[in-house]
């Protein structure tokens, strides 16, 4: 049905579908369907797959609404749902999240039912059971726990292995008990399978519980770009769809950005409407087409906020993202409060950079637009496949490896020196440290990050 009307765009862009998007979410209906039997028999289920193979989206848009609507047998459509993030604090953070899913109940200070909770679970290995008991579960009610982006555990693990192992702990004894109708869905990146031996007991119950995402068909495909638009009201034409799959390939890595380049193909066609006429080829190559889109909405936007805040950008985007030891590149969430200390940029002009990469229409920077900022919101990228794709990112982000390899290198030093086992540094070690400072004006909290 397409006429002057023009529905809102029904396309994510870059950022994971949210649950109330199951209605736009199309392509996987035999996945979530194997993933709720998966769930139902294990109770524990790690849904595995590469960067941009929609681990998070199928879980949030696809799992839960099934859940919601009674679909995975035996369990009833009554579910409280709460999802988090490893983060810096997991135990932490899965305390604060229980309590924002109604699990600690409405009795007394939100505040001290978080600290209670937060106490309870650093108390043992059985936390989780214990909080779910006291959460006094209506007949036919469930409580599932999802540890969304579940390989940051292991970036916190390098700074407190001990935290990280209760976290895990918790999580495993969770769902031991038939009487409990507690549930546990771990997302993470598949290139991470082998940190999880870290940890006494995770591997074999990823063994039994993995649900690695299958790679999407064309016909899959297909229903992924023409659902959203049937649901719009709009039209897309068939040789723009027929298109849109062979750009894609067999890449899976390309989802996310197959996402953002139909967001864009939208806003074209929005903007250059006429009646009766569907979504073409032209409408997607103006935005650069699914090689380009990305880059070149990222770029517009850099060049688009004042030249003065361009340093700014640059160490937001350093701060929240890194390249790790094997050179995977890994997204790095921070609260806006250490953000600020990070960067040394002044809250206005971070706010301004933040506001601008994550406006509508620019999911480039989590949280939504619909989020207020405050010095504890966690920012984010919204996907990993950003550090790939906009070439500026991708050198910032090995620009500021290199910059913690050489403050890495000085730090050493430093202590060396101190202990009296290593000399003052001399040309041209002292040269290059102090041309590398004077370019990057490290501060103390970015500094802290690396040594």
């Amino acid at each position: 049905m397409i006429d002057d009307y023009v529905a809102e765009n029904p396309f994510p862009g870059l950022r994971p579908f949210e649950d109330e998007e199951g209605h736009l979410f199309f392509g996987r209906e035999a996945q979530v369907d194997e993933l709720l039997g998966r769930l139902r028999r294990r109770r524990f289920v790690a849904v595995v797959g590469t960067s941009g193979s929609g681990k998070s989206s199928l879980v949030r848009a696809g799992l839960f609404p099934a859940l919601r609507v009674g679909t995975m047998s035996g369990a009833g459509s009554r579910w409280r749902i709460v999802a988090m993030r490893p983060g810096n604090d997991p135990i932490g953070n899965l305390a604060l999240e229980l309590e924002k899913g109604g699990v600690l109940g409405d009795e007394g200070d939100p505040d001290l039912r978080i600290d209670l909770a937060h106490a309870i679970l650093e108390r043992g290995g059985l936390g989780l059971v214990e909080i779910a008991r006291q959460a006094r579960l209506a007949p036919n009610e469930n409580l599932l726990v999802v540890v969304d982006q579940f390989e940051e555990l292991f970036r916190f693990a390098q700074l407190d292995v001990n935290g990280a192992a209760a976290f895990v702990k918790l999580l495993l004894e969770a769902t031991a008990y038939a009487d409990l109708p507690l549930y546990v869905v771990l997302t993470m990146r598949s290139d991470f399978l082998g940190d999880c031996a870290k940890f006494r007991d995770l591997p074999e119950r990823i063994n039994d519980g993995l649900f690695l995402i299958p790679r999407m068909t064309r016909e899959q495909l297909d229903r992924a770009i023409t659902g959203p638009v049937m649901v719009a009201e709009g039209a897309i034409s068939p040789r723009l769809v027929n298109r849109l799959l062979n750009d894609v390939g067999d890449d899976p890595d390309q989802l996310p950005v197959l996402q953002h380049a139909l967001m864009r193909t939208w806003e074209v066609w929005e903007s250059d409407h006429k009646p009766k006429e569907p979504l073409d080829i032209r409408h997607y190559e103006a935005t650069g087409g699914l090689g380009k889109a990305l880059d070149q909405h990222a770029e517009s936007i850099y060049a688009e906020i004042p030249e003065d805040l361009h340093d700014a950008a640059r160490r937001v985007f350093s701060a929240i993202t890194e390249l790790g030891s094997d050179n995977r590149g890994i997204r790095r969430a921070v609260e806006l409060e250490e953000l600020r200390a990070i960067t040394g940029a002044n809250d206005e002009d971070l706010r301004r950079v933040v506001e601008a990469f994550r406006a509508p229409g620019r999911s480039f920077l989590m949280p939504p637009v619909s989020v207020e900022l405050k010095d504890h919101t966690v920012v984010d990228i919204s996907h990993e496949s950003l550090m790939r794709v906009w070439a500026r990112l991708d050198e910032w982000v090995k620009e500021e490896a290199r910059s913690a390899q050489i403050y890495r290198r000085v730090a050493l030093a430093a202590n060396l020196h101190a202990e009296g086992h290593a000399a003052l540094w001399r040309d041209p070690d002292l040269a290059i440290a102090e041309d590398w400072r004077a370019k990057a004006t490290p501060t103390a909290a970015w500094a802290e990050r690396y040594a």
